[in-house]
């Protein structure tokens, strides 16, 4: 299956995730069942759980692939959120996040980082290390400035970058035209923003080789 296709799978089991929430378990006791045998434990939901910060306990699951933390009141993550060394899903939607701790960069396995509606004003530095192949910053605080550009072309793998509902951004950075030498970036998404839709069409003369939503 192509890198794309699963891209939007991954998207597709997010949007799901949100319908059947209503019948979640609280989070301490999902918690409570991992720990009986943590070393089999690769995914956990803990979405809508309230928790304020991140509990310790979910340092002692060492095969960790995919983790929710969607909606957790959540304002920052823990130093060593590097230590989840097996990760390759990141879901941190709908908190008050506004930068990631350095530790990130060690996420070497890390594919899919879901950040929607949280309080980023830059594309995060700290995925410069990870296999990063979709980063979904919707709704945030975001500009769009020549550094994120810089920091885009360090995401070599990097396949879908989703900026809609960040309206702040209301022109393109003067090096926007390096993205056109991405190796992989095929689809930037900047529904809802601060752009005109003049702005687009010459975005898109310069990126021929990727799809721009608007």
């Amino acid at each position: 299956m192509r890198t794309i296709q699963k891209i939007g799978i991954a998207y597709l089991i997010l949007c799901a995730a949100f319908i059947i929430s209503d019948c979640r378990r609280p989070a301490s006791e999902i918690l409570n069942e991992a720990s009986k045998n943590p070393n089999s434990v690769e995914k956990l939901d803990l979405g809508l759980g309230k928790l304020g910060t991140v509990p310790p306990v979910l340092f002692t699951f060492p095969n960790l692939k995919w983790l929710d933390l969607r909606m957790n009141e959540l304002t920052s993550l823990p130093e060593n959120t590097g230590d989840w060394s097996n990760l390759e899903h990141l879901n941190i939607y709908g908190n008050d996040i506004e930068k990631l701790p350095a530790s990130v960069s060690r996420l070497s396995r890390l594919r899919f980082f879901f950040a929607g509606n949280n309080d980023f004003v830059g594309i995060p530095t700290e995925l410069t290390g990870t296999s990063i192949e979709a980063i979904y910053l919707d709704s945030n605080k975001i500009e769009f400035k020549e550094s994120d550009i810089d920091t885009v072309m360090q995401f070599p793998k990097l396949e879908v970058l989703d900026l809609a509902r960040n309206r702040k951004i209301a022109a393109f950075p003067k090096n926007f035209g390096f993205l056109a030498s991405h190796p992989k970036l095929r689809l930037l998404i900047l529904k809802e923003t601060g752009l005109k839709p003049s702005q687009i069409e010459s975005a898109r003369k310069l990126l021929p080789k990727v799809k721009i939503e608007f």
